[in-house]
């Protein structure tokens, strides 16, 4: 099978370099309310996507978002240049079907023109992903759902918020974040689940100093409608 998306939408604005967290941030935008009925650049985000699946092999899937994202005019005048944001992304999942084993994969690679009076702290590269693994346990009537699963789970996440190199001395910019994260969830049925989570975090800094790690558990739950 085959399959393809495209979308216009109104896309990013500054916020992503002028932002609370000091470096290129794409969710800093989420802030900006605005942005669902007007568009900072004036030009649409173009976002796209096809699909190859394969019922004994799996899915891959291949993703691009891109455009301009600054204000460049007002009022007939020129304020900057058009900068522009570019997005790849590359997924995959497939199943086991021995043991019935779902396996769920992405990558990310993102640009960013960043203007040139803006430190090496705001990154022009990024990219990051992660891995999921889940397995049914037990897939039975349960609670009165009559095929409830009760799953274990194993993610792994990277990210990489600098990806490049010093100007002054050629060392790697850091600024990046590593988690592991094991789960046991409860699907009642396919569109509801409820998840308990342990987390393992190490985030290093810009200058690649010894990572600071964080643990903790997480509880989720998710339905649709």
């Amino acid at each position: 099978m085959f399959g393809y998306e495209f979308y216009l939408t109104g896309g990013f604005d500054n916020s992503i370099i002028n932002n609370s967290e000091n470096k290129t941030f794409l969710p800093a935008a989420k802030e900006n309310s605005s942005r669902l009925v007007t568009i900072a650049s004036g030009k649409p985000l173009l976002t796209a996507k096809a699909a190859l699946r394969n019922s004994k092999i799996g899915e891959l899937g291949i993703s691009y978002m891109g455009g301009i994202y600054n204000k460049f005019t007002a009022d007939g005048l020129t304020l900057d240049d058009k900068r522009k944001l570019s997005v790849v992304d590359i997924d995959f999942n497939t199943t086991i079907q021995k043991f019935n084993t779902l396996i769920i994969g992405e990558w990310t690679w993102i640009h960013v023109d960043v203007p040139a009076t803006y430190s090496q702290q705001y990154g022009r590269k990024q990219q990051g992903g992660y891995v999921d693994i889940i397995q049914p346990i037990l897939r039975r009537k349960m609670l009165g759902w009559e095929k409830a699963t009760l799953n274990l789970a194993c993610r792994l996440e990277y990210a990489d918020w600098n990806r490049g190199r010093f100007k002054s001395t050629g060392g790697n910019i850091a600024d990046d974040v590593f988690s592991i994260v094991t789960a046991i969830s409860f699907r009642p049925t396919s569109q509801t689940i409820i998840r308990f989570n342990y987390r393992y975090n190490r985030q290093r800094d810009i200058l690649g100093n010894p990572p600071a790690t964080l643990a903790g558990f997480q509880f989720g739950f998710s339905t649709y409608f």
